[in-house]
């Protein structure tokens, strides 16, 4: 839809040219005594840092063991640690010994500044070993809604793959959940709304 355009105004006479003058001499007189003094512009708000909730435990040159809960996000594509076949499956236990954190951040759907825990993408894609050659990540929502992201865009951080609310309880699907794409620090990533996926059912890296 596109923006609607201010009406025209027809039809206004202008002023004799001493009148013209005279006005434009009180104009002038009346501004330099109430101009107020210009001010600097407020600021842009910055997103509050992430807290450390628990330093990780599983590094990227150590194997991901098999789930022993319902899988939350399978990652597939051109990765060189797996732990079912070809794909890395990965459940909420496992993803939080990436080092869990937590994020205060404006979310652009409800439009409201929400809390989220999870793990950063980009200690993920390492400990996956993403192949060096590979160049972007095309994410599944169970709705079947998908995104891509750079991998470079990621790698630079602040994509953060939500797993809980700010309360630390696992987002429902309603929510959601069970996992979801959210931006920290108005990362270039996530400038668009669309890019913030939710209710993730695969990465793969491509």
């Amino acid at each position: 839809m596109g923006l609607a355009r201010a009406p025209r105004r027809l039809g206004h006479a202008r002023p004799a040219p001493l009148l013209f003058a005279a006005v434009c001499l009180l104009a002038l007189a009346g501004c330099a005594a109430s101009a107020p003094v210009p001010t600097a512009p407020a600021a842009d708000p910055v997103d509050p840092a992430p807290v450390v909730l628990a330093p990780a435990a599983l590094l990227p040159d150590q194997p991901v063991p098999e789930p022993v809960e319902p899988v939350v996000l399978t990652l597939t594509g051109r990765i060189g640690t797996t732990n079912d076949g070809s794909a890395l499956a990965l459940d909420p236990p496992t993803l939080d010994r990436l080092g869990r954190v937590r994020v205060t951040l404006f979310e652009p759907w409800v439009k409201q500044t929400l809390n989220f825990e999870g793990v950063w993408l980009d200690d993920l894609l390492e400990v996956a070993r993403v192949d060096p050659q590979a160049r972007s990540v095309h994410i599944t929502a169970l709705d079947d809604y998908q995104i891509d992201l750079a991998i470079s865009d990621v790698m630079a951080g602040g994509v953060l793959l939500a797993t809980r609310s700010g309360g630390g309880a696992p987002i429902p699907i309603e929510d959601g959940g069970p996992t979801r794409i959210v931006y920290v620090g108005g990362v270039p990533a996530g400038a668009s709304a669309d890019q913030w996926i939710w209710s993730l059912s695969t990465i793969d890296v491509r």
